[in-house]
């Protein structure tokens, strides 16, 4: 059979490699960009050595040891700890909120104070929302869920999906996370790690079989499906079916970069929930802070959500509602009556996927065509029905 993977990011570039080396099937893989990686694009800055993501910064954090091996396959995975800062009030405080960010932001009597409320109350290393918090009948831990509420979780709301300040909830009905503990990370995952050379580099690796053809800035429009067996559609659903339902809505990332500033910072993000037009700024060479540069300058990616407007900019974060659901499942209806055409990935399945559930659905689309493909070997279900069951595993660890 003849495949067609329409996207070349990560989703379209594992469902291609599942293809070709399991099925054994020729693929083509298309995109209208002018290389591989999509949203997890990234290059090597020539004069630096900094790796530079400029649509998103992405880390690979999991607890499938299954994906880390998989992955492996194809680059040298670096283990990272993502800690990120957040600016609350002048301070810049430890994101996840936990105890530590009390001790940054508050005199240290009144932060002992509400450390020990917190864990009479809810114990040692638990996770809690602001929510939680909120009702109890404590005053205090009243007021800290509030000001965590007007500090972090209103205006990074408000900046992330661009709502009034009248359509949020408020502070009692608020699932903002703080973790009772000590624990800084930000991703608590078993593995996380960023690929060395990158992960266009990686994918590009993915996509080096015999099976697979990549052919770049090529749009869909310009192909003729007729060619090909199946379909595997990894751009957004509702551009598949001309927008019949209409437009599903997006928020998308603009990263503006400068690469003329130094010593902006030891750590890797620092997000601004209130302050600046920007959300937050990504200080690429503290992703993997164990590497040496070739000189002391910072490039830094200011990063601005905005609403995605076709032609101007692009998708990302998917906006969930009322509406946007109910025009999604009248093109997930029309998509289940077509023949041998499938989507994947954020935009296919109008949801935000981390990388390692981007893997994952990718598997999970390839394994349902192998249970009724007779021209496979049967080993090769058991090892890809092994594969998922060993990700499924691992994930509920």
């Amino acid at each position: 059979m003849n495949n067609l993977v329409v996207g070349a990011g990560l989703t379209g570039a594992v469902i291609a490699e599942r293809i070709a080396s399991k099925l054994r099937e020729n693929v083509t893989v298309i995109d209208r960009a002018s290389h591989v990686g999509g949203m997890h694009y990234d290059y090597l800055d020539k004069d630096s050595g900094i790796l530079v993501q400029p649509k998103h910064l992405n880390f690979l954090h999991t607890n499938s040891k299954f994906i880390w091996d998989y992955l492996s396959n194809f680059a040298n995975l670096t283990p990272v700890t993502f800690r990120p800062l957040v600016q609350i009030q002048g301070f810049s405080a430890t994101m996840p909120l936990c105890l530590l960010t009390l001790h940054e932001i508050f005199p240290e009597d009144f932060a002992k104070m509400l450390e020990n409320k917190l864990i009479a109350k809810f114990g040692y290393n638990k996770k809690i929302t602001l929510a939680e918090m909120h009702r109890n009948f404590d005053d205090d831990l009243k007021f800290l869920s509030e000001y965590f509420y007007e500090n972090v979780f209103k205006p990074y709301t408000i900046k992330q999906w661009g709502l009034s300040e009248e359509s949020l909830p408020d502070c009692a009905d608020t699932y903002y996370p703080f973790f009772i503990s000590l624990d800084d990370r930000y991703f608590k995952e078993k593995y996380q790690a960023v690929p060395v050379c990158g992960w266009t580099n990686m994918i590009e690796n993915i996509l080096k079989h015999k099976n697979i053809k990549l052919k770049l800035n090529t749009d869909f429009s310009e192909i003729n499906v007729a060619k090909y067996d199946r379909i595997f559609f990894t751009g957004s659903i509702d551009e598949y079916f001309d927008y019949k339902h209409g437009e599903l809505p997006y928020r998308s990332v603009r990263v503006e970069l400068n690469e003329n500033l130094t010593d902006f910072g030891k750590i890797a993000t620092y997000n601004y929930p209130y302050d600046y037009d920007f959300i937050r700024a990504n200080v690429y060479k503290n992703v993997m802070p164990n590497n040496i540069y070739s000189n002391n300058k910072d490039i830094v990616g200011f990063e601005y959500i905005e609403d995605f407007e076709l032609g101007k900019n692009e998708r990302f974060y998917p906006v969930n509602n009322e509406l946007s659901q109910s025009i999604y499942r009248q093109y997930l209806e029309e998509s289940e009556n077509l023949h041998n055409i499938f989507f994947a990935g954020r935009l296919g399945e109008f949801k935000y996927y981390e990388s390692d559930e981007l893997i994952t659905r990718a598997f999970e689309t390839v394994a349902r065509l192998m249970i009724n493909n007779d021209n496979i070997e049967e080993k090769n279900d058991e090892i890809e029905d092994g594969a998922l069951e060993e990700i499924n595993n691992d994930n509920n660890e």
